[in-house]
Parts: structure tokens; sequence; C-alpha cells
């Protein structure tokens, strides 16, 4: 039997993904939250799954807003946005480095035309 060690994730960069959706999460120690689902497409790490977790209330400046934007393509302050017409959507995400270890999901954005 050959076995190869991995990190068991994925590494910093940018990959397209699929919007898979969201659902409620207990949040742990910072409480009830929004988790963010997505699934690189192409690539070496086509099918793995990527998440976030963020609060419950999106504002211009705190990881919840940052998704909203990222997957809507809307920055509009008072407009209600149904993310069930994303789900399936490709988008550019980018995954960063944590200081503790691992990555963490950074951004989204529509994939580049081309």
């Amino acid at each position: 039997m050959k076995l190869v060690l991995s990190s068991g994730g994925v590494p910093p960069g940018s990959y397209l993904a699929k919007f898979i959706g969201t659902e409620p999460s207990d949040g742990g120690q910072y409480g009830p939250g929004i988790k963010w689902s997505f699934e690189i497409v192409s690539g070496r790490y086509a099918g793995q799954k990527i998440c976030r977790t963020t609060g419950l209330l999106p504002t211009l400046k705190n990881g919840c807003g940052k998704m909203l934007v990222g997957v809507s393509g809307k920055a509009i302050e008072g407009e209600e946005i149904d993310l069930a017409e994303y789900i399936g959507r490709t988008y550019l995400i980018v995954l960063v480095q944590r200081p503790e270890g691992g990555t963490s999901l950074d951004s989204v954005t529509a994939p580049p035309v081309g």
C-alpha cells in the first residue's frame, strides 16, 4: 500500500467554484451564523468543498456583507436579495493562508469574462 500525506485542504490561491448555497450555523463560540458553501469546479482540487461561516446580519463592513455582495454583485443598502437565485453559478474565490495554519475563504467575485 502506498500513501501520500497532504495538508488536508486546498492551498491558498484563486479557484473557480460553484455556489452551493447557505445554511444556518451554530457558530460555536461566536454564536449563530451563516455557512456559505462552494465547490471547486476545475483543476487539481475539483470537487473540494470550501466553506466560510459569517455572522447573521450583513453590513458593508463585515464578512456576511462581503459574501453577500460577492455572490450577488449588489451593494445596495436596503435591497432584499434571494440567494436561491445564485445557487449553481460559478465564481472566482480566493483562499488565503491563515496564521494558525490552513486556509480560509477570503473573497468571492464574478469570474473574469473571456
